[in-house]
Order: C-alpha cells, then sequence, then structure tokens
C-alpha cells in the first residue's frame, strides 16, 4: 500500500490487480484528512454467506376488505 497523495491511496491486490481510491478535495470535516486516516482490515470472512430466509408472506385478506378495493 502506498500513499504518494494525501488524497489518494493505491494498493495491489494478491491476483496482481492494482486498486486506487481517491476522494474528492472537501471541507467537510471527515475528509479533511483524506485517506491517510484510513486503515488496512484484513477480511473476516470470505465467499458468501448462508442466504437468508425468504419474508414472510403478507397476510390473506378477508373476502369483505378484499372486495373494498373494488369499490364493491
Amino acid at each position: 500500500m502506498t500513499v504518494n497523495d494525501p488524497m489518494k491511496l493505491e494498493t495491489s491486490l494478491g491476483d496482481g490487480r492494482r486498486v486506487t481510491l481517491s476522494l474528492p478535495p472537501t471541507e467537510a470535516p471527515w475528509g479533511a484528512g483524506g485517506v491517510g486516516a484510513l486503515k488496512v482490515v484484513p477480511a473476516t470472512h470470505t465467499g458468501r454467506a448462508q442466504e437468508p430466509p425468504p419474508s414472510p408472506a403478507p397476510p390473506v385478506l378477508p373476502l369483505e376488505v378484499a372486495l373494498l378495493g373494488f369499490g364493491a
């Protein structure tokens, strides 16, 4: 990882690809230090996790309520 410009971070991935992260100039307090405040964090997981359970189906409406939608 190299930091030549305080607003730009460059690194090489394990497979040889290069990645560049840059921030535009800003007066926001969180970005005043550029990418210099960022640090490398090792990956905690690789691959995909188990798929989440599907959302529950909406409850079935009684016929009287369903007919209200038709103006009956």
